[in-house]
């Protein structure tokens, strides 16, 4: 979840985005420079560190840009970002920002969680559950956690579906405890 700092700049950008119609270029280049950014722990301490000078943020800020060949309207996101000290929430920014544009075109990010991996085919079920459910289009990450035991996690914005062996289990001890 994003902070609210990173949802304000957000929907400014989106707001910029759509203007320009550009959201779409928008949107992969801040995923992009946000990617990179949590490749490089170092760099995200950099921007984050309020001993480093402005020149010399907004120096590297721009050469990251600069190889990235960052669209003008990225660039100056990037920039503006470096410059009032908040370079280490580009990767929250994109994030809340993609997630605005999938709310705009009718999409939704799904998180599922599993016990064990599970087939294209399952996840296609799942997807097509989860659609008529939501009424959108869905997105699914995919995450592998064997302590759930069995079955499926299901995370939706802040809607938790959990149907695992864990919860269930769990469940089921509490209401012999309370018998």
């Amino acid at each position: 979840m994003s902070s609210p700092t990173a949802r304000r700049y957000a929907k400014a950008i989106f707001m910029i985005g759509v203007e320009e119609g550009k959201l779409d270029l928008l949107t992969r280049e801040l995923n992009d420079l946000a990617a990179t950014l949590k490749g490089s722990p170092e760099l995200l301490g950099l921007l984050a560190n309020p001993v480093v000078r402005e020149d010399s943020r907004r120096a590297v800020m721009n050469d990251i840009a600069g190889r990235m060949g960052l669209s003008p309207t990225a660039r100056n996101v990037a920039m503006l970002l470096s410059d009032r000290r908040k370079g280490a929430l580009i990767p929250d920014v994109a994030a809340a920002l993609s997630a605005l544009g999938d709310e705009k075109a009718g999409k939704v990010q799904a998180e599922v969680t599993s016990a064990v991996p599970l087939s294209d085919a399952q996840y296609a079920r799942l997807t097509g559950v989860l659609e008529r459910l939501t009424g959108k289009s869905i997105t699914l990450s995919r995450k592998v956690d064997p302590g759930l035991i069995g079955g499926v996690v299901t995370r939706i914005g802040d809607k938790v579906y959990d149907g695992s062996v864990r919860t269930r289990l769990e469940e089921l001890r509490t209401t012999a405890l309370q018998a």
